[in-house]
């Protein structure tokens, strides 16, 4: 059974184009901000991981990230940040949020691809 993986993107074409990337080995499950990935949460979606982006509208990463490690039902998921928010300079705002990965988009799609594939491999085999 593959592993379900909940990617939050603002970008449609973005989230598409990870969707049909990751798919092959993931059940990939897509929201366009913050809001609504807590809001496909809160209606029963468990995901094994979580990749999230950090600027986007009504709800963003900073926000997601915080309300999902106060939740008790869901402050175990590890997530991943890919952000073209650079790390160095956001690093301070998430080092006590416990996130499990940091990937600076833009990339080359192979590359992105090995890395992300990389990132959720190891951190679903941690929480196994």
């Amino acid at each position: 059974m593959k592993k379900k993986i909940l990617l939050i993107d603002d970008i449609k074409e973005f989230r598409h184009m990870m969707q049909i990337i990751l798919s092959g080995v993931y059940d990939v499950v897509t929201a366009s901000d913050g809001e609504d990935a807590i809001q496909k949460m809160d209606r029963g979606l468990q995901p094994d991981a979580i990749v999230t982006d950090l600027i986007m509208p009504r709800m963003d990463g900073y926000e997601l990230i915080s309300r999902i490690k106060k939740d008790q039902k869901h402050k175990n998921i590890p997530i991943i940040v890919l952000s073209s928010v650079d790390k160095m300079a956001r690093q301070h705002k998430l080092k006590h949020q416990r996130i499990c990965g940091y990937i600076v988009k833009p990339m080359h799609a192979a590359t992105l691809k090995n890395s992300l594939s990389h990132s959720l491999e190891e951190v679903l085999h941690l929480s196994n």
